[in-house]
């Protein structure tokens, strides 16, 4: 008799974790940053030309999963939303259609083997996260290098520290990714008006 009530005990077990007790998991989604650059009426100085060297993004935040602030120690990976590809790939990419719409240079050097640079860049990404410790924010932190090359000795004629805290609705992941859009647009610009008025007008 404790055997049978036993098995019965166990099949009831096997059947509704089979079929009446399975988890379900929120679905994966995966974002890209994407920047919607202005239209220049102006042309690019002729054959100026450009490469980024270097594009690179702190430890902490180079994986694909989105980051959290909680607080002011605490920080969280998110495994259900993440970047569709590297979020250093996705950047970089951004980053050089940006710099040849805003008609700085005429050419991406990288792409276009032929062509000899005549500036150097250098990127590097400090933060990329949610920042949600009170009101939602979206962080972007970066610095940019720029400099010219003259028999393998390097010569920076340019340096500035870019910092974005953009507020956002909610701490949805698309939120998130539309802050981080305003952000990257912001700096963008900002590159754009910096390098022209810095470099080309001297």
């Amino acid at each position: 008799m404790i055997f049978r009530v036993v098995s019965i005990f166990l099949n009831l077990i096997l059947f509704f974790g089979c079929f009446g007790m399975t988890k379900t998991y929120p679905e994966k989604k995966y974002f890209l940053i994407e920047v919607e650059n202005p239209v220049q009426t102006i042309s690019a100085p002729k054959g100026s030309s450009f490469k980024i060297r270097r594009f690179s993004i702190s430890q902490r935040f180079e994986g694909k999963e989105f980051v959290y602030r909680k607080d002011n120690v605490n920080f969280e990976s998110d495994f259900y939303n993440s970047f569709f590809i590297s979020p250093s790939s996705n950047l970089r990419e951004e980053f050089t259609k940006a710099l040849l719409a805003s008609k700085i240079f005429e050419w991406d050097a990288g792409q276009n083997t032929r062509i000899d640079p005549t500036h150097y860049i250098e990127i590097s990404i400090s933060d990329l996260y949610g920042d949600f410790r009170s009101n939602p924010k979206a962080v972007l932190n970066m610095e940019l290098f720029v400099y010219t090359e003259t028999n393998s000795i390097p010569n920076i004629i340019f340096k500035k520290s870019y910092k974005k805290s953009v507020d956002i609705q909610t701490k949805e992941a698309g939120d998130l990714v539309a802050g981080w859009n305003q952000a990257l647009g912001q700096i963008t610009q900002e590159i754009g008006t910096d390098l022209r008025d810095k470099i080309f007008t001297k």
